[in-house]
């Protein structure tokens, strides 16, 4: 579910509702444009109105679909938690729904408030959300294990404190007493804020022309130069794509991260030898041999199951035909950024896998270095409930598809 921040626009004032996945902020009243550019999400939960100290406690939010390879296959499921990320002995463990069913904004250095730092590191909240959602029941660790698509923030709890008595700031139940004065909240204050939200403006910075987005895109499209670009470190920079041509006039592009790799640790280098080690089924065609292996995957956030369907499924097929760098007149938007395509090539080759025992074992040995990381669109036809590609025998419901956008 996604969480509801309240942001106002920086043209006309107006308060803007948005999505915690999205990326760029549109203005309902001048409809004005930015890309959010912003490292960790900051957020702040609502207080009520009460005499005292304004502290804000942070939680760790961590969102994404986990992949857990084990010999038994590859197991999957969304992950959706708020872990502490300071230790207070009387602090909630969790937020629970709270983040759900209240509308939170930024977190700044504008409000009259102290901020704890956390002292719960990103690797050790994730370490201890895939801990309280395992997705199978074995006793073994996970041969390998990658979150794809993840959402981490970082979501502050006010607390207010009155007479030496901590009160949530949420729900003003007490939550502790302070002793002998004691103060338990200094020592952990953060010294210096540098939160500011950077927004860029939608516009192509090769020729100016506006760029077309959707509110959950980190590629913006230029239909005027034919241009892709992608916020990062502050600014827009060049993503290289192609769009592969339809056959018919009602087709709608969907995007996919094309990667090519060299492995280490695992003879695979061309198609022939992913048909190879995998055992698909499949009569390996001479040409096969010299055909540098090309994986897939979708660039847009869709159900884990689905994910790697749809991956190795293009992965196995290839790409038949090469497109050019023209921007579709109807395509979905990018959700899934590229470094999270590049994470899910050892998924992909377990997935694809007939026999898993031949692959599984060996995942912790292999090592993936990535090659060449462009964007593809490949158009598919709607038949109603639908969109197929029938080259490629790839076929997305569209109800799925749009449900992705929440993940």
């Amino acid at each position: 579910m996604d969480l509801k921040v309240i942001h106002e626009c920086p043209q006309c004032g107006g308060e803007v509702e948005l999505a915690e996945t999205d990326r760029v902020l549109t203005c309902p009243f001048c409809g004005m444009r930015h890309i959010l550019a912003r490292g960790t999400a900051r957020f702040i939960l609502p207080h009520i109105k009460r005499q005292g100290r304004l502290i804000h406690v942070p939680y760790l939010r961590c969102k994404g679909a986990v992949f857990s390879c084990h010999l038994s296959g590859v197991a999957h499921r969304v992950v959706d938690t708020t872990v502490a990320a300071v230790s207070i002995a009387a602090l909630p463990h969790t937020l629970g729904y709270r983040p759900q069913a209240m509308k939170m904004q930024y977190a700044s250095d504008t409000l009259d408030t102290t901020y704890l730092k956390n002292t719960l590191t990103l690797a050790q909240a994730i370490t201890l959300a895939e801990s309280l959602h395992q997705t199978v029941t074995e006793s073994a660790p996970p041969l390998h294990q990658e979150w794809i698509g993840e959402t981490i923030s970082l979501i502050y709890l006010p607390l207010i404190i009155d007479n030496d008595t901590v009160f949530d700031g949420v729900t003003g139940d007490a939550l502790t007493t302070l002793t002998n004065n004691q103060d338990i909240f200094t020592p952990l204050a953060l010294q210096s804020l540098d939160w500011q939200i950077k927004l860029l403006p939608t516009l192509c910075p090769n020729c100016g022309g506006d760029l077309r987005c959707e509110q959950e895109s980190v590629v913006l499209l230029c239909s005027n130069c034919d241009t892709a670009w992608q916020e990062s470190g502050g600014k827009l920079t060049a993503v290289v794509f192609e769009t592969v041509a339809a056959k018919g006039e009602d087709a709608i592009h969907l995007p996919f991260w094309r990667l090519q790799a060299d492995f280490a640790g695992i003879d695979l280098h061309s198609l022939a030898d992913f048909i190879r080690l995998t055992n698909i089924p499949r009569a390996i065609q001479p040409e096969w041999e010299d055909n540098v292996l090309t994986f897939y995957c979708p660039a847009f956030k869709i159900r884990p199951k689905i994910f790697l369907r749809i991956a190795s499924q293009l992965t196995a097929a290839q790409l038949p035909t090469t497109g050019t760098a023209q921007t579709p007149s109807r395509f979905a938007s990018v959700s899934l950024e590229s470094a999270e395509a590049e994470e899910s090539i050892k998924l992909i080759l377990a997935s694809a896998a007939i026999a898993k025992r031949n692959i599984l074992p060996k995942l912790p040995e292999i090592t993936v270095t990535i090659k060449r990381n462009s964007l593809v669109f490949l158009p598919f036809f709607d038949n109603g409930y639908e969109l197929c590609q029938e080259e490629m025998k790839v076929v997305i419901n569209k109800q799925i598809l749009e449900l992705g956008k929440k993940l």
